[in-house]
């Protein structure tokens, strides 16, 4: 992660919702960790490699805890909120 402004943007433009071809968080996630490596992004969020490849491969849903330490390098994090709706 050498330049994380320019990987946190790359991300930010994968999940952008005005984009009809946007990517979710997870699969975005996906997409930058290959790129990445994922021995070096492993190490980086001192998590066990095989943890990683399961998710990379899809046989592992994050919870939101584990997924923003996997966004915490590029300087992101994901919430939850809860709205009103107005009927």
């Amino acid at each position: 992660l050498k330049k994380p402004r320019f990987a946190q943007e790359y991300l930010l433009a994968l999940v952008d919702p005005d984009d009809e071809d946007a990517l979710g968080i997870e699969d975005a996630l996906r997409l930058a960790i290959s790129k990445m490596g994922t021995t070096d992004f492993a190490k980086l969020v001192a998590e066990d490699k095989a943890n990683v490849d399961k998710f990379l491969k899809g046989n592992r849903v994050l919870k939101e805890e584990t997924l923003n330490r996997y966004l915490r390098p590029f300087g992101l994090r994901v919430r939850k909120e809860l709205e009103k709706i107005v009927a």
